[in-house]
């Protein structure tokens, strides 16, 4: 029998506004070319997520969703009118550019923004060891905001690279998106070197972990394939680095919003009540200041 739900906070949405923003990558003209991109491809609203939630969702973050990289501040503006739960928002932020100190600086006025967010994916080694890139995140350490980091943890020289960064900046606080999105075998090699890499960023205590996205990785994953990753996450990080979190809309190609969350609670049955509510709601709250 399922328990009953506790409110949550969700610190990884996307929310989007069409006729406002440029969303190049959800063009069918443009990369990712993903068969089932039209079923996110629309408008998605504060009021669609609330329905999803059931009145379960107690505040969000938004992860920039490419309204428009060359001003972000404008996808800033837009959320800063619209929503009205509490909320915090990661802008965009081009760590390569020559005015990314201005950006982040215009960023920092913003009562909403509390990090930023440069996709790093597969260039997350070199453009970490790129001297520009490492003075935006000092630059972005000194303004009191963090950095949503999104790469592959089982790249070790990309790790390598963020642990000398956090090592020079010890102010510099990161949050890692879909950590979830683990090798699929766990008797592979690359798990355990990203289990090894988990440890190894934890260990600098500047270092949180979200729990979500799954379905990039495979849009059919199933929930006890979640449950080892998670009890692996669990077992190697401390709980108070680890949170829950939706990548919604895009965690509907796989089930329900607010099936995802039954499911996050089922596989912490084992769980105290404590823990729960870090994973669900406190951890969120601590790591962007969210009130």
């Amino acid at each position: 029998m399922s328990q009953h739900l506790p409110l949550w906070i969700d610190p990884h949405i996307h929310l989007f506004a069409l006729s406002e923003g440029q969303y190049h990558w959800l063009k069918p003209s443009n990369t990712p070319f993903w068969p089932d991109k039209s079923a996110i491809a629309k408008n998605t609203t504060e009021n669609d997520l609330l329905r999803a939630a059931r009145g379960q969702l107690a505040g969000f973050v938004h992860i920039e969703a490419g309204f428009d990289n060359q001003r972000p501040w404008r996808e800033i503006t837009f959320l800063e009118r619209h929503c009205t739960l509490p909320f915090r928002s990661v802008a965009c932020i081009d760590l390569t550019s020559n005015d990314v100190g201005s950006h982040i600086d215009k960023l920092k006025t913003y009562s909403s923004v509390r990090g930023l967010r440069h996709i790093l994916d597969n260039d997350a080694s070199s453009l970490l060891r790129r001297p520009d890139v490492q003075w935006g995140l000092r630059h972005m350490a000194a303004r009191g905001l963090s950095f949503d980091g999104q790469f592959d943890l089982a790249d070790s020289h990309a790790v390598r690279s963020l642990l000398y960064m956090l090592e020079q900046e010890p102010t510099l606080r990161i949050v890692v998106n879909h950590c979830a999105v683990a090798p699929l075998s766990t008797a592979h090699l690359a798990f355990k070197m990203w289990r090894n890499n988990l440890r190894y960023l934890a260990e600098t205590g500047q270092v949180a972990f979200k729990f979500s996205g799954l379905e990039m990785q495979e849009r059919n994953w199933q929930w006890p394939r979640a449950s080892v990753v998670l009890n692996t996450l669990l077992e190697t990080v401390e709980i108070s680095q680890l949170m829950f979190a939706s990548n919604y809309p895009l965690c509907q190609w796989r089930m329900p919003y607010e099936t995802l969350w039954q499911g996050y609670l089922d596989i912490t049955a084992s769980l105290s009540d404590e823990q729960k509510a870090a994973l669900f709601s406190l951890n969120a709250k601590h790591w962007y200041d969210i009130v």
